[in-house]
């Protein structure tokens, strides 16, 4: 029983040391996917409300609205665009 164990250890450290001797590579590669253009456009108002039935607090809604959408949210996608280009670009010198 004994000769039987240390023969079926010595053929599992066979088996491991076979393997060992293979060399397992593994390469990992970064990359930089760019999104559509389609999706680094600021949402719009598509229809303005009439404008004889706006009362003052209507109008500063709608303004306010209107800013955060022309100056945050362009600013907000233009420094996503740009950290996706500089990511781009690192990645690439990488590469090369």
């Amino acid at each position: 029983m004994k000769k039987a164990l240390v023969l079926f250890a010595a053929l599992g450290l066979a088996g491991c040391a076979s393997s060992a001797g293979q060399a397992n590579l593994i390469t990992t590669e970064q990359v930089v996917i760019m999104p559509d253009q389609s999706l680094f456009h600021c949402p719009n108002v598509r229809k303005f409300p009439d404008s004889e039935k706006l009362t003052d607090v209507e109008v500063a809604k709608l303004l306010v609205n209107l800013h955060a959408n022309n100056t945050l949210c362009q600013k907000n996608i233009n420094s996503i665009h740009e950290f996706l280009e500089e990511s781009k670009k690192t990645t690439e010198k990488k590469k090369d």
